[in-house]
């Protein structure tokens, strides 16, 4: 049992640059999620967790879990197949996380009083990160089918 622990900790230090890049856009929307996103302009300020950008966080929990279940946990069984590789998903992913950022800052932008804050835009990079990860995983060479 400890000797997996050390293998997956051994291989979660072993990433490609899909990889890096791929956790640098989730760290950056997570980052985006706490930032504030809408500035009323008498003290009241909402973050990332609020009306659209619910769509961001949840996108950032799919492409997250999706990361973790692929590429840390190893298990000896075989994994389930989707219908589309890992790197589709992933861009599919960002791009909901940008769509969750853009929808909010267009929502949000039309009323009368207060500013669209620094979190959208931060937000909108971090998608742009992200699918820029999913696309150097598509690059990546297909792992062979399990036997």
């Amino acid at each position: 049992m400890e000797a997996d622990r050390l293998t997956v900790a051994r291989d979660a230090l072993h990433l490609s640059t899909a990889d890096r890049v791929l956790l640098g856009g989730c760290a950056l929307t997570l980052l985006s999620l706490l930032l504030p996103w809408w500035d009323s302009g008498f003290g009241r300020s909402a973050d990332g967790l609020h009306d659209w950008g619910w769509l961001s966080f949840l996108a950032l929990l799919l492409v997250a879990a999706l990361f973790v279940v692929r590429r840390v946990v190893r298990l000896d069984r075989a994994m389930p197949r989707m219908s589309v590789r890992d790197g589709t998903a992933y861009v599919a992913g960002g791009a909901l996380e940008m769509l969750g950022a853009v929808a909010f800052w267009t929502a949000n932008n039309a009323r009368l009083s207060g500013t669209v804050r620094y979190g959208v835009f931060v937000c909108v990079v971090g998608g742009a990160v992200t699918v820029a990860g999913g696309y150097l995983r598509q690059l990546e060479p297909a792992p062979p089918p399990p036997e």
